[in-house]
């Protein structure tokens, strides 16, 4: 794994513009992935409080100062920012019927209104789809580059199915227009997985995906 983490920065590195001076991160040119130059400051270790929950989806670490890699970032951001609308979506499975309570998430602020909007979507042929649930606004998160605090979005029973596939997405609405935010990647699995991102449709793809964890009753 460790080496697995190596090469796959190591070719994000190769990507990345320049560092500014002062600068703690750099960044792709479109703007879909951050890295950060200096480790991480502690910033809130996160606190599960979801033991009565059931698990429908998790790749969180239970790990309170490892919950997800502090210093990779999928970019999030409104359609007011330097680099246009960019929104990130993971797909998930449910293994039994249940309902969608809680979605918890690896989230940091960049510049901007300092606000993201998650919500539940349908799955069109591989692509997000409807909006099922949501979305729910979550602002004041803390800024990029930490570790290891969770933003939370809560649900109110959203009926899911066994065996079909949903997704959740994270991205921004009329309260964040001009947020850029960040998605940091989990810390559990490096193997490459489906996941999508939207930059005016919905583009499907594959790849370490973003600290998420998904919770139900």
């Amino acid at each position: 794994m460790r080496r697995t983490l190596i090469i796959c920065l190591a070719l994000l590195a190769a990507s990345l513009t320049a560092v500014a001076a002062g600068q703690n991160y750099t960044t792709t040119d479109d703007g879909r992935h951050i890295i950060a130059t200096r480790a991480s400051g502690i910033a809130v270790p996160a606190i599960r409080d979801d033991a009565k929950l059931k698990t429908i989806f998790s790749n969180l670490s239970d790990y309170k100062y490892g919950t997800y890699f502090c210093c990779v970032e999928e970019g999030i951001y409104g359609s007011n920012t330097q680099f246009g609308v960019l929104w990130q979506a993971v797909p998930f499975t449910p293994n039994a019927n249940v309902k969608l309570t809680k979605v918890e998430a690896g989230l940091r602020n960049l510049d901007g209104t300092n606000s993201v909007a998650i919500w539940l979507a349908a799955d069109a042929s591989g692509l997000p789809g409807d909006t099922l649930a949501g979305p729910v606004d979550i602002s004041g998160l803390p800024y990029r580059g930490n570790c290891c605090s969770l933003a939370i979005a809560k649900f109110e029973s959203v009926p899911l199915t066994e065996g079909t596939q949903y997704w959740i997405v994270v991205g921004t609405d009329s309260n964040s227009m001009d947020s850029a935010d960040l998605w940091n990647i989990n810390s559990t699995d490096m193997r490459r997985y489906p996941k999508a991102y939207y930059k005016g449709s919905w583009t499907a793809e594959e790849g370490v995906l973003p600290a998420i964890g998904i919770f139900g009753r």
